[in-house]
């Protein structure tokens, strides 16, 4: 806002208004040089102003007049909307029959508390304490009076429309200061907000990465990395607890004749139904791997009512009924062939316990057993 002079005098005696206007508009003013001197001495030279431009737009008020309180108002809330606010008003007490000096002050400052005022009177019907008591201690109001002299008023102009234009410039610059601070805490908070969404999206692509190394791309099965893993871990268990568990090898059978007659989406299509009716037959305790190819491996808990033997007779109960492998409805028939080794019965390392159930398992695809549990005799079958 430019270097704002506008005054505004509330006086019901229209002579006053006069007064007024002789002191602050004129086109020459004799008292310049002096007004200059008060001026340098009150706010101290301006090196950064020209010298030629700051009286003269100190000295050219804009002075209004109202003869009654409610018009006073009427006029303030209008250069307030325009833009063009008033920054000093000298105002009588006394203006009857309407509101007096302090009701309209009142009243002004409830909407336009940064307003200087200047309450104009010869003997007040108000004490100090009333005057406090109604408007507050505030140092936006000077007492002026009657009969006042010139350089009095030209004294007050002076000094309180260049406090109230310091005031709007510290005024302006607080709210752009808010501004600024509110603009950089909105697009902290954006930056926020897309960092937390980058790390999420961070985090799910590492929890992805992390599935896609422990897990079979084809059925979602964990791979041999997790299988192994998790019978490390079900050994140290057992090894704490002296509990036992079970370790199985499954192959299925006739997979090979599946993929070279049907093609490798055909085996594929059967790798992902059995993976699928297996996962629905265990228990959540047990594990069950893909290693690859058509050879799946199982860690199996002993638990007191079902023993690791009566869970592969159910994980042998899902090639009871076939695989439809199309639209069309063609159905055919899939087996499987299981080894199976107790810890600590039959061994107490992974390889161990992975070599004999494995060993094991192809005794049960040689003899059609289905299902066969490690001994000695299953090593000699294995050498022999």
């Amino acid at each position: 806002m430019e270097h704002n002079t506008r005054i505004l005098i509330v006086d019901d005696n229209e002579s006053i208004h006069e007064d007024f206007c002789k002191v602050l508009v004129h086109e020459q003013n004799e008292d310049r040089a002096a007004l200059d001197d008060l001026e340098a001495e009150l706010f101290g030279d301006d090196e950064d102003e020209p010298k030629s431009k700051a009286p003269d737009d100190i000295l050219k008020y804009d002075v209004d007049s109202a003869l009654q309180g409610q018009e006073a108002l009427v006029m303030v809330n209008k250069a307030a909307q325009e833009g063009r606010p008033y920054a000093l008003i000298f105002m009588d007490v006394r203006m009857p029959p309407g509101w007096d000096g302090i009701e309209t002050i009142s009243r002004i400052w409830l909407k336009h508390p940064y307003i200087e005022m200047v309450l104009c009177t010869a003997y007040s019907d108000y004490t100090w304490d009333d005057i406090v008591e109604k408007l507050g201690s505030n140092d936006k109001l000077l007492f002026l009076r009657k009969p006042f002299d010139a350089i009095a008023v030209q004294q007050m102009a002076l000094s309180l429309v260049k406090k109230w234009n310091l005031g709007e410039q510290a005024r302006n610059y607080v709210q752009n200061l808010e501004q600024e601070v509110e603009q950089r805490t909105l697009q902290l908070k954006d930056l926020l907000a897309k960092l937390e969404a980058k790390n999420a999206e961070l985090a799910d692509a590492n929890n992805q990465l992390k599935r896609a190394v422990l897990h079979d791309a084809l059925t979602g099965l964990p791979n041999r990395i997790l299988f192994h893993d998790r019978l490390e871990q079900a050994i140290k268990l057992a090894t704490r607890n002296k509990t036992q568990f079970a370790v199985a090898m499954m192959d299925l059978n006739g997979f090979k004749e599946i993929n070279d007659q049907r093609g490798h989406l055909s085996g594929d299509y059967v790798l992902k139904t059995v993976a699928d009716r297996i996962q629905k037959t265990l228990r959540d305790s047990d594990t069950v791997a893909r290693l690859g190819g058509d050879e799946f491996a199982f860690v199996l808990p002993t638990v007191a009512r079902e023993s690791p033997e009566i869970v592969l007779k159910k994980i042998m109960s899902v090639f009871t009924n076939p695989i439809t492998m199309d639209s069309n409805g063609e159905k055919i028939n899939v087996g499987a062939s299981i080894g199976i080794t107790l810890y600590p019965v039959h061994g107490t390392d992974l390889d161990t316990l992975i070599g004999r159930a494995d060993a094991a398992m192809y005794t049960a695809k040689r003899t059609g057993s289905g299902i066969c549990m490690y001994s000695e005799n299953t090593d000699k079958a294995a050498t022999g």
